[in-house]
């Protein structure tokens, strides 16, 4: 059984990564690297009930988040990078998101709703604007352009939006395709995640609307994030195989494990010049260096959800802590800090009472992805350690089934790494 998500630090690993090259011939052998550096964690609690989700640095230096709650109404708020104060804007209409959030070329934040666009000051003021074709607007971004660029998920489309508020759509070629995540790469393109089963796709669209789309070599890899990298290449998270995946302007795709098995989220470009996550099953952080070698890092709050990630002004990692109401801030990215990377992937904490059990399906709780909770040989849901693998009588009873775990002498577990999720 994999260790399961969760909750901060023990000794500093070495820093391996394993990589595997597709159609590159071959395979990428496995990286030894230097420790990872120990980092800073700070978090910072939103006064209101919040749910933060999607967050960008706003053009005025502040950090600015969508929220996910939707009672009374929901809304956008905005944070300076010293972590106070917060400050709360409400949305003109309630049960209508907000999503993603993008610096405008205005001055101006924008973000996604169902249905449509909102544009928001730095004082609050906001004017939104229906989409013409209507659908679910999700990610958003600047685009090369000076134009937003955002996806739409039901209706199958990347569509951009002018700061006087024009809009242009772009038919996806492959049907429901579910784009998700988009970012500006350096090509002058806009590059998108298609996370729908059936596509699987990674795809490009020029500022005049050719798309073109490039199949991930991983079936049913859930592409969740996409950002710029520190070189040419754009990277991009598999959430439901544990990957990290990377693609050239040509389309050339290099797809990198997370040893630990845990499901990376939404991803960044960080200043020290290596790729940041989220890793919210597993309550962590992650980092991978451009050649492959995974850390990873435990959140001190507990089951906290790590949602979004990206780069303040300040140049350090901001992070939306989606179960816990909090943001949080990543500093000391090169050393020096008081937090080191997690020996085999981070963890998800104790689990809350005394919860007995049978077999590992009884013990879905705190990890909330495979490798999770386990049942003991005394009968209770515990944490997944190496030395208790959780119990079982048949390959059914092992909750991670589906992703390649098999009871073993009454035992869960994945026969190597290479079958791990």
């Amino acid at each position: 059984m994999l260790d399961a998500p969760g909750n901060g630090g023990a000794a500093a690993s070495g820093g391996r990564g394993q990589s595997e090259m597709i159609g590159a011939g071959g395979s990428v052998p496995i990286i030894d690297g230097p420790a990872p550096p120990a980092i800073t964690f700070d978090e910072f609690e939103i006064p209101q009930l919040s749910q933060p989700g999607w967050l960008t640095a706003g053009p005025d230096g502040q950090l600015w988040f969508t929220h996910q709650i939707t009672v009374p109404s929901p809304g956008v708020s905005a944070v300076t990078i010293e972590g106070m104060p917060f400050v709360s804007y409400n949305i003109p209409q309630a049960n209508t998101g907000p999503r993603g959030i993008a610096p405008g070329p205005d001055g101006n934040v924008w973000y996604s709703k169902l249905g449509g666009i909102g544009r928001m000051q730095p004082n609050g003021t906001t004017t939104e604007y229906n989409v013409p074709n209507g659908g679910d607007s999700a990610g958003i971004t600047l685009g090369p352009d000076g134009n937003l660029w955002f996806t739409q998920q039901l209706n199958n489309r990347i569509s951009r939006v002018t700061p006087s508020a024009e809009f242009q759509s772009f038919d996806l070629p492959t049907p429901n395709s579910g784009p998700l995540a988009i970012t500006a790469g350096k090509d002058g393109n806009l590059w998108f995640t298609e996370t729908a089963v059936t596509a699987n796709k990674i795809g490009r669209i020029t500022t005049s609307g050719q798309i073109t789309e490039f199949a991930i070599p991983t079936p049913a890899s859930n592409a969740t994030g996409i950002t710029r990298g520190p070189g040419e290449e754009l990277w991009f998270t598999m959430q439901d195989v544990a990957k990290i995946g990377k693609i050239t302007s040509e389309g050339e795709i290099t797809e990198y494990y997370i040893p630990s098995g845990n499901k990376p989220s939404r991803i960044v470009a960080g200043p020290d010049g290596n790729l940041w996550f989220t890793l919210r099953a597993a309550n962590g952080i992650g980092r991978i260096t451009p050649l492959g070698q995974v850390s990873e890092y435990g959140i001190p709050t507990r089951a906290s959800d790590p949602y979004d990630i990206t780069v303040g002004a300040d140049g350090n990692l901001w992070f939306t802590e989606l179960s816990s109401n909090k943001i949080g801030r990543i500093s000391s990215l090169m050393g020096g800090g008081n937090l080191t990377a997690s020996e085999g992937g981070v963890r998800g904490g104790e689990l809350g009472g005394d919860r007995s059990c049978s077999k590992d399906t009884d013990c879905i709780e705190s990890g909330r992805a495979c490798g999770g909770d386990v049942c003991s040989t005394e009968n209770l849901c515990v944490l997944a350690v190496s030395g208790d693998p959780g119990k079982c009588a048949s390959d059914s009873d092992c909750w991670c089934q589906a992703q390649g775990a098999l009871c073993t002498d009454g035992h869960c577990s994945f026969v190597t790494l290479d079958d791990a999720p």
